[in-house]
């Protein structure tokens, strides 16, 4: 029996190679040529090695990025994949001999050439290729094309367009919506400009439009709100002006229009399309309250950044899907409702920067699958609710700037994922958990402006950004005990407290420390020689003394400074940089706050202090300082995180703090 599989085996292989070679014989031969010359143009003129192409096969199908199907009695090419391929524009005529010969593959409906170095495209590609009539697909993405809009009225079959990521400018020419079989637009990432021809009425077919990144300005065409097929319209970062046009989410599933100048209020029936999924209109200047009418069917939901009042509406209850929640930065005031504790899949909670107030509801320890939940900048009171602990996956806890009271609940450390814990500037009492340095994950913590008291615990070994403890009522000596863990520590403020005794010499070992303020305090003995990237504020403590070889740089504060950034302030912005895509405008606000008030109306121990700064650091200018936080925000929201890391140093970011005197 062995024998006979065997024997059948080799016969259904020989079976295969063979109408693998008839098929390679069925090739049409004038497309084989055509192909061959290509090829051969991509390593004589584009450098590009033949390991790469893997042309060294007879049979052109076989190519990398050549796909052929079977078109009666012969093989024709389809799709042509020359995605990274090292295309340049830097040799015209060969450039003009390539698009030539593609122009020849009249059954080529798949051609995508993104990825390259195309700066510019020969005018004959859009003149005269008629042979690419049929062409459904072109995606020439992430080139540099520079050139103005193109017109592809030749490319009459078109379907998915897509020149997202390069330089094209001015603007869009009407002849873009010709294409009445369109169903992707993508042009994003590019610099066009001007206003939006409304005659989207021509598109009936299209099914997502991407413009992001752009300078459009202008209002939103109505005739969007017609196309029945459009499912994902995406127009974030531009210029565009005026009210959302009513019925804009009557069939999408995805709208943004985040980052742009959109004014009004919000309609009645925007989030209540059953279809409506996604809708950010983050960071526009939009006013009214927010819509009770709602879909079941959002997962996120993102309003911050306009000036939206009114309650939250008690209808988000019935959001079972609702992962994300971004309502920062708006005049939302009353309670939070109850029920928002039945949208268990909620993993983001930003509810920053708005006029909350009562206690915080109990029913939000059923949000078991959260990973952030910021609600600083209200006017919360009561105590810390214990239902906190069924949070059992959070990242980032920010409860920072309210007038919460009690005591820290002492079980918080068995929240075993939370690396950012942010409870300053409330009216918390009591010590500081003795469990603290069992949280593993932490990596930030900041609980200064409270009424804290007792010993400082020893502290997590992963803390390593920032540990802000300023503005209490600490006493007693500085233990050595606290911080023999933290070894990476970068910031440590324990200023404005009433701490006594030596600066301990283990603070010297902290390798990674950036910056160390003990002002204010009732300190005595010999400062210790810090390393000299070390910034060290040390000022009004009456019995402290330092060497006079000391390598510290000494911070002073400035009380005759008229734009005022306190300490708290540094400390509290130079950990929220770590948060990620939050970061920029906790940062934004903190500073704009800090200019825009005049001296002698903070409290008094803002009053007392003054603009801290490095005298060797240069102070940028506001402009820059914006155009700083505007890449970070880009980064955040584009590129993530890492990325982000790319578009502020740290010395950027150090001068951005320093601002003014």
């Amino acid at each position: 029996m062995g024998r006979y599989v065997y024997l059948f085996s080799f016969l259904l292989l020989s079976t295969l190679c063979t109408s693998s070679q008839v098929s390679a014989a069925k090739l049409n031969q004038t497309q084989a040529e055509v192909l061959r010359k290509l090829f051969t143009s991509f390593q004589s003129n584009f450098s590009v090695p033949s390991s790469r192409l893997n042309n060294s096969n007879s049979d052109p199908c076989y190519w990398n990025g050549v796909t052929c199907t079977s078109s009666g009695s012969s093989e024709v090419v389809r799709e042509l994949s020359f995605s990274n391929f090292d295309i340049s524009s830097n040799k015209s005529s060969s450039l003009e001999d390539f698009f030539d010969r593609l122009c020849s593959l009249h059954t080529l409906q798949h051609l995508d050439l993104s990825s390259n170095q195309l700066s510019s495209l020969p005018d004959s590609f859009f003149s005269n290729c008629t042979g690419l009539s049929g062409l459904k697909y072109l995606n020439m993405s992430s080139n540099g094309l520079s050139i103005q809009f193109p017109d592809f009225s030749k490319f009459g079959g078109l379907e998915v367009l897509d020149l997202s990521f390069n330089y094209f400018t001015r603007t869009i020419p009407n002849d873009i919506f010709k294409h009445r079989n369109l169903t992707f637009l993508d042009l994003s990432q590019n610099r066009l400009v001007g206003p939006l021809p409304d005659v989207f009425n021509n598109l009936s077919k299209l099914e997502v439009l991407l413009l992001n990144a752009n300078e459009l300005s202008g209002p939103i065409p109505k005739s969007l709100t017609n196309l029945t097929s459009l499912s994902r319209f995406v127009a974030y970062q531009n210029k565009f002006s005026g009210s959302i046009p009513i019925g804009l989410t009557k069939y999408t599933k995805l709208l943004d229009l985040s980052y742009n100048n959109l004014t009004g209020e919000l309609h009645p029936d925007l989030l209540r399309a059953p279809t409506l999924e996604s809708i950010d209109l983050t960071n526009n200047s939009l006013t009214g309250s927010i819509p009770g009418n709602m879909s079941r069917n959002l997962y996120r939901l993102r309003l911050g950044g306009n000036k939206l009042n009114g309650p939250l509406p008690t209808s988000i209850g019935i959001l079972s899907r609702l992962s994300y929640l971004e309502l920062d930065g708006n005049n939302l005031r009353g309670q939070i409702p109850s029920n928002l504790g039945n949208c268990k899949n909620l993993t983001l909670l930003n509810l920053a920067s708005n006029n909350f107030e009562n206690e915080l509801p109990s029913e939000l320890g059923n949000l078991s699958n959260l990973v952030v939940i910021k609600l600083q900048m209200n006017n919360f009171s009561g105590r810390i609710p214990y239902q906190i602990l069924n949070w059992m996956n959070l990242s980032t806890l920010n409860f920072s700037q309210n007038a919460l009271s009690g005591e820290i609940p002492s079980q918080i450390s068995k929240l075993k994922k939370l690396a950012n814990l942010n409870l300053g500037g409330n009216n918390l009492s009591g010590s500081i958990p003795s469990t603290i340095g069992d949280m593993s994950y932490l990596n930030e913590l900041q609980l200064g402006n409270n009424k804290l008291s007792g010993i400082i615990p020893a502290m997590p070994v992963h803390l390593t950004t920032a540990l802000n403890l300023s503005h209490n009522s600490f006493s007693g000596p500085i233990l050595s005990s606290s911080f023999i863990k933290s070894s990476e520590l970068e910031v440590l403020d324990l200023s404005q407290n009433n701490f006594s005794g030596q600066v301990p010499e283990s603070l010297t070992y902290l390798q990674f420390l950036t910056l160390l303020d003990l002002s204010n305090n009732n300190l005595s003995g010999t400062l210790p020689t810090f390393h000299n990237w070390v910034k060290v504020i040390s000022t009004s403590n009456a019995l402290l003394s330092r060497e006079a070889t000391s390598n510290s740089d000494h911070l002073h504060l400035n009380s005759k400074s008229g734009n005022k950034i306190s300490t708290v302030s540094l400390v509290v912005i130079v950990g929220s940089f770590v948060n990620g895509i939050i970061a920029s405008f906790c940062l934004a606000f903190l500073i704009t706050t800090c200019l825009k008030k005049p001296v002698g109306t903070d409290n008094e121990h803002n009053r007392t202090q003054g603009a801290m700064r490095h005298p060797s650091v240069e102070t940028p200018s506001l402009d820059r300082y914006l155009e700083m936080v505007k890449r970070w925000q880009y980064a955040a929201r584009v590129e993530g995180p890492r990325q982000q890391r790319r578009y502020m140093t740290p010395i950027e970011r150090y001068r951005a703090l320093a601002l003014y005197d």
